[in-house]
């Protein structure tokens, strides 16, 4: 058993980054506790372990070797890449088939059948990948506004949709990503599986019950954002700011008590007896009557071999990372400062949810008018060093954040480099257009603290993130700067502009080491 806890271990710690810091799966980290939760309501009904064949057990004893190796190796990948989310997908599904693995050299077919579900049931708490995560809540955010937009003109109240936003008389609404409705149904098909199971519903209704949890959790958001726009229009465009997150949490209040409404009502009358199986037949509650040495005598030095692979790969990855956060030469460090006091030029507040969508970071944005008259503004933004959001941060591009605002991107411009010879910032560029205007706008995100003169880009390829376990190199923190331009007749003129607001904000210096976690 011990490692079975080893692989928990591992994949929970894997996952944890992710259900700590985004909002969207802080329900992850109770998966755990109901998974144990789930597993004793099994065990007070499990059935008489059968034993399995020789041919059975060794391709139980090959399942087991073959997770514990996967596990081995994405340990060392997920500590030098750690917003790789396919590597908590990659660890739990290992965990999971060891763990189905060892329950099935305990009691057979039997068992497997009927401890599967509560064992794969973690998995409902692995984070999505970000590409199909981006996918789905771009869509449920386009659908969200352009459905909220047609309730409010059926209910006589003018608005216009533009992008992700809705234009009302009294200001602009709008539609963020904690405004898509993916935490109420990611949180709704949790809570369907999980009644489901506790009330042992037959899989038809449980079907149903997650048909339920996506139609209520749609519903609801929709409901939400209506109900916010109306808000708007009566109290003010300030008023939804107080109404935001009570508003949220009742659809969510909706979309878990419809899922429980309907599980009490399909629950089947004696699915709590102890000793009923799924398909309705008793089954003695019989504890496991053969001896230990029957079983694990034979198995013994591997389950060793299989645990001090596990174990050895947790802290070696440790032991060489440590290692590689030591001093080893001189580096350079860049950053952008706040213009205090200059004229022309003010604070613009980041909104609250902009900072939770991009896992809060610390920064500050400038609004100004320039020597040649055009309109700017200016993001800067820094992450600490250690289990940061790389990722997600990408996902918030210019392609992306600019495009759900409603301005059309016309193209990719050059880069721009910026900086001396200790150091280089690329920025790369885009040009947009709004309202039949362009808008320039350049932006990057680098690693901070790399002990290399040579200019960095994010490198995601397979590549790069063997390259990162080899070097022992972690995340030591990234800073992103984005500027953009209007009233700007051409791209010359707007690299010209750049260069000037760089000459007055950006520093760079040398530093002695690389950042250490």
């Amino acid at each position: 058993m011990l490692v079975v806890v080893a692989c928990w271990v591992a994949s929970v710690r894997i996952n944890w980054n992710d259900w700590r810091v985004d909002p969207q799966y802080s329900y992850g980290m109770l998966v755990p506790l109901l998974v144990g939760g789930l597993l004793l309501r099994r065990w007070e009904d499990r059935p008489a372990p059968t034993r399995p064949s020789r041919g059975g057990r060794a391709g139980g004893m090959v399942f087991l070797l073959t997770g514990s190796l996967l596990l081995t190796l994405v340990i060392p990948l997920a500590e030098g890449n750690p917003d790789w989310r396919p590597l908590g997908l990659a660890a739990s599904i290992a965990s999971v088939v060891v763990t189905l693995a060892v329950l099935f050299e305990l009691g057979g077919r039997s068992w497997l059948k009927h401890f599967f579900f509560p064992i794969t049931f973690f998995l409902i708490a692995v984070p999505w990948p970000r590409n199909f995560e981006q996918s789905v809540m771009s869509g449920l955010m386009s659908w969200n506004t352009s459905t909220t937009t047609e309730i409010l003109h059926w209910s006589g109240y003018e608005a216009i949709r533009q992008g992700n936003l809705i234009l009302l008389p009294v200001g602009v609404l709008g539609i963020e990503e904690a405004c898509s409705g993916i935490r109420s149904l990611q949180s709704g098909l949790m809570v369907a599986l999980f009644f489901g199971e506790v009330f042992r519903l037959h899989p038809i209704r449980r079907v149903m019950l997650l048909v339920v949890a996506l139609f209520a959790a749609l519903a609801g958001n929709i409901l939400r954002s209506a109900l916010l726009a109306v808000v708007a229009y009566r109290q003010g465009i300030d008023a939804v700011s107080v109404w935001h997150d009570p508003a949220g949490l009742i659809v969510l209040v909706i979309t878990v008590s419809a899922v429980i409404a309907c599980a009490l009502r399909w629950k089947r009358k004696g699915s709590f007896r102890s000793g009923v199986n799924d398909d309705g037949k008793h089954s003695a509650k019989t504890p496991i009557q053969r001896g230990a040495g029957e079983l694990w005598n034979p198995s013994l030095p591997f389950l060793f071999s299989v645990l001090s692979i596990i174990l050895g790969s947790m802290l070696l990855t440790e032991v060489w990372f440590r290692i590689h956060d030591l001093p080893t030469g001189r580096g350079w460090e860049w950053e952008i400062s706040r213009r205090v006091g200059v004229p022309g030029v003010s604070d613009v507040p980041i909104a609250p949810g902009t900072l939770r969508m991009m896992f809060y970071p610390e920064g500050f944005s400038e609004k100004w008018i320039g020597s040649s008259k055009e309109t700017a503004q200016s993001f800067f933004l820094s992450w600490p060093a250690g289990r940061t959001a790389l990722q997600s941060v990408r996902m918030h591009s210019p392609e992306v954040c600019l495009s759900n605002i409603g301005m059309r991107m016309e193209g990719a411009l050059d880069d721009a480099e910026f900086g001396s010879p200790a150091g280089m910032i690329r920025l790369h560029g885009w040009l947009f257009s709004q309202h039949g205007m362009p808008v320039y706008v350049f932006h990057a995100i680098m690693e901070q603290g790399s002990a290399s003169s040579e200019r960095e880009r994010v490198d995601d390829s397979l590549k790069a993130r063997l390259r990162n376990v080899v070097q022992g190199k972690r995340n030591r923190g990234q800073r992103m700067v984005e500027v953009a331009f209007w009233n700007l007749p051409s791209e010359a003129a707007a690299r010209d502009a750049l260069k000037r607001y760089f000459q007055e904000t950006l520093t760079m210096r040398t530093t002695v080491s690389p950042i250490s976690n």
